[in-house]
């Protein structure tokens, strides 16, 4: 385990990046102990009076970088609300269901765009055929 940086040892330091049941997102504690060889978790005494257990490294960051986590966490959010309107533009304006115009992508002909993902016109073909074949 030496070298790997993320690694939480014990007595370390930490915040709660999340809310645990009876544990609030933002609570102190320190590291009483890790499980596991290859699939770590963590035990953690929370200043609260709260122990929990089981916690995966990606919901604890260690006390002295948590103002840059939550920078981070912020501008993560952002990114992601932004590429979030971005796509609402692009989709159309119900963001439901949008027609590939012919010969856009490769074999994009009669492909359809559903909430974001591309359906390609084979499959539509082949569920308008066994719609047909049983009857409906």
């Amino acid at each position: 385990m030496a070298g790997r940086s993320d690694v939480l040892e014990r007595r370390e330091r930490v915040v709660l990046a999340e809310d645990l049941a009876g544990v609030a997102e933002g609570t102190s504690g320190e590291v009483m102990m890790h499980t596991g060889m290859r699939w770590l978790r963590y035990w953690v005494r929370f200043d609260s009076g709260a122990e929990r257990g089981s916690i995966h490294r990606d919901k604890l960051v260690k006390e002295a970088e948590w103002e840059d986590f939550l920078v981070k966490r912020a501008a993560a959010e952002a990114a992601a609300e932004a590429a979030a309107e971005a796509g609402e533009l692009a989709a159309g304006s119900n963001g439901d269901v949008e027609e590939l115009p012919a010969g856009a992508g490769d074999d994009a002909g009669g492909d359809v765009v559903v909430n974001g993902a591309t359906v390609p016109a084979h499959l539509l073909d082949r569920s308008a055929s066994a719609r047909e074949r049983l009857g409906g």
